[in-house]
């Protein structure tokens, strides 16, 4: 049966030492090459790599720069150097920091020696600076490989090595800065697959890695409030905002409304050279005497709950700087402004805070650290994800998971445009089997358009074009209502006929109805003086109208038609009579022959409709005939007397003799 090898977690024991040139931190032994040069550090939760001072970063030689700096690492006294090359160091580049070093692989071994320390790592990669934007080195905690020259050469960090040798139960870690200033002095403590109960106030509160492995512990600052010795309680953050934190500078980057409510609270001044805030003697000793205590309240987010709180008093911004970063040893307060790219909580925060990251299950853990000179480490394991994918595995890159969403949206539109075209296309369809066939014109005369029936309609349909109202009337009678709200004086009685179906023309205008005798001519097409396609009927000659004839009219066509389908019927208003019609009364529901005459025909509207019976389409009956009506065409004999509308058994007959079952032609 084969055993399990459950490996406990790491801790790695700091130097002992208070190093740094703005502020005094605990730093980490670290040995590197063959043979070993050990060199202090700070830990880096930004970081993936291992920096380490070169001698270069010494000019001219001393023992002094040597010991502020951690130590000097040589590679040309190492037999394991393998030099990849310069690179830039890539690291806090939106603060504004730039630099570059010589990078190589070579063995890395955490601790001061096997005893104290950790197992010694092979092919680590190692970048060697000289600049003194970052004074010392550091170690980086980032599980996330790095990539010097392209993406297929990436290198394993040191978290990442110690899980893949099976050396740590998890891919993670626990880490607090330490504070010089409490006690006697409490050094930073770090574990890998680990943490150290003995350091921090246990909490429930878990936040989820951002999705930028560059910027991935990623909270919301709530809030942040000053208190007092005498009890008063102050708010700094006027509104709350993410921050990322990052142990590799030891500043608060907050935003600038957030450092003024700074300023006028503890009497701070701005020092816009240098983007930072110097204390003088007297303001230091004003800060002493009150010893404010700002708490930090951070969620997942901004605004989500639960939250934790955070204290750090005064003593952890209380930092001095000292040569080469300034000339005498200056006291300053660790905050800077910042842009929505830059918030920061830094080195100065986790003086007071222990943070616990668990790259297996995404997740971290902020909670505020312990301060027990008499405690006893209390190294507990944070347990592997078993269903967890490794981080460095190949899986879908970041072009690929773009590729994949570009392609699923273009698919997803284009099934949605075929989706509407089909429907269209049916819709086209459905309406072309709606219609019936087409007359043709008989006439060559360019000016005059085919004029097709859809459909026979009755009055009352309600997707009849309206008359507008412009000076066409309805034609009521004294018992008949009307659709609209308007009074209508009613026509002179002419002669009765009984009702009947009509032919309307699709068009957004009223055509004139034939009268006993009349020929509809399907070419009868001309244009108003405003370009719009009007069509009308020629009457018999014996015809009179029941419109008095009025050249005036706006409606008359300046064109004489005669050569075509004789004069042109002018439409203008009638005169009005005294009597009244009720046109609030209900529409009767009785079939059109039903109807005793023309004069009980009532309208659903004040303007002219037409009713369909049944849709046309839905019928079955054959082709229409083409018929000559040339010869019926008779010029109109304008009148001012009173003519009959239209003769139903001269209509029906010439019905029956076209052996149309609806009337039409």
């Amino acid at each position: 049966m084969t055993t399990v090898n459950n490996p406990a977690p790491i801790s790695w024991a700091p130097s002992q030492w208070w190093d740094g040139q703005d502020g005094e931190w605990s730093s980490f032994d670290l040995r590197v090459g063959t043979p070993e040069q050990t060199v202090r550090v700070f830990p880096s939760t930004a970081g993936s790599a291992t920096w380490v001072v070169r001698p270069g970063g010494c000019e001219p030689p001393s023992q002094e720069c040597t010991a502020s700096r951690g130590g000097l690492f040589d590679q040309n006294r190492s037999s394991t150097w393998n030099e990849l090359g310069p690179y830039t160091l890539a690291l806090e580049q939106n603060l504004g920091r730039k630099g570059s070093g010589v990078f190589g692989l070579d063995t890395l071994s955490l601790g001061l020696t096997n005893t104290t320390g950790g197992p010694t790592l092979d092919s680590q990669i190692i970048a060697g600076i000289e600049t003194e934007k970052w004074y010392n080195g550091i170690l980086g905690l980032q599980q996330q490989p790095m990539n010097l020259s392209d993406f297929s050469d990436s290198q394993p960090t040191v978290l990442s090595t110690l899980r893949a040798k099976n050396l740590i139960p998890s891919l993670s870690w626990a880490y607090t800065a330490g504070a010089h200033y409490r006690s006697k002095g409490s050094f930073g403590s770090l574990t890998f697959g680990g943490s150290d109960l003995s350091k921090y106030i246990p909490t429930n509160v878990s936040f989820t890695l951002a999705p930028d492995v560059g910027r991935d512990l990623v909270v919301g600052i709530k809030s942040i409030t000053s208190t007092f010795v005498n009890g008063s309680v102050s708010s700094l953050l006027p509104s709350p905002t993410l921050a990322f934190i990052d142990s590799t500078v030891p500043y608060l980057y907050l935003p600038e409304d957030a450092c003024k409510a700074f300023e006028t609270e503890l009497g701070l001044v701005y020092n816009e050279e240098n983007n930072l805030y110097f204390v003088d003697e007297a303001l230091h000793q004003t800060l002493l005497n009150i010893n404010p205590q700002f708490t930090f309240r951070l969620g997942n987010d901004k605004l989500s709950e639960p939250s934790v709180d955070v204290t750090l008093p005064y003593a952890s911004f209380d930092l001095v700087m000292t040569p080469p970063m300034r000339e005498n040893a200056t006291s300053y307060f660790p905050l800077r402004r910042g842009n929505d790219s830059q918030i920061t909580l830094g080195r100065a925060f986790l003086q007071e805070a222990y943070v616990m990251v668990d790259y297996d299950r995404q997740n971290f853990t902020v909670a505020q650290a312990v301060f027990d000179d008499t405690a006893q480490p209390n190294i507990v394991p944070i347990p592997w994800n078993a269903t967890a994918t490794p981080s460095n595995d190949k899986g879908l890159s970041r072009e690929a998971i773009i590729g994949i969403g570009t392609g699923s949206a273009v698919f997803f539109l284009l099934a949605a445009i075929i989706g509407v075209l089909a429907m269209l296309r049916r819709r086209k369809r459905r309406d072309r089997r709606a219609m019936t066939d087409v007359v043709p014109d008989t006439d060559d005369s360019p000016e005059i358009k085919p004029f097709s029936y859809t459909s026979i309609q009755e009055i009352g349909h309600q997707s009849m074009p309206e008359m507008h109202d412009t000076g066409y009337l309805e034609l009521l009678n004294g018992s008949a209502p009307s659709g609209s709200d308007k009074v209508l004086n009613e026509l002179a009685d002419g002669t009765q006929t009984p009702p009947c179906e009509l032919l309307v023309p699709p068009t957004p205008y009223i055509h004139e109805l034939a009268s006993s005798g009349l020929s509809i001519s399907p070419s009868s097409t001309s244009r108003d003086r405003n370009g719009s396609s009007r069509d009308y009927v020629t009457p018999d000659s014996s015809a009179e109208s029941v419109l008095p004839h009025t050249t005036g009219s706006p409606h008359t066509s300046q064109n004489t038609l005669s050569s075509r389908i004789g004069t042109e019927q002018p439409i203008v208003k009638p005169a009005q009579v005294p009597k009244q019609i009720n046109i609030n009364k209900a529409l009767p529901q009785e079939p059109l022959g039903n109807m005793p005459h023309y004069g009980d025909y009532p309208s659903p509207r004040s303007r002219f409709s037409v009713e369909v019976p049944a849709p046309a389409y839905k019928r079955k009956r054959p082709p229409l005939a083409r018929q000559d009506m040339s010869e019926t065409r008779k010029p109109l004999a304008p009148s001012n007397s009173y003519t009959t509308i239209f003769d139903v058994e001269e209509y029906q007959d010439k019905a029956s003799a076209n052996k149309s079952p609806h009337g039409s032609f």
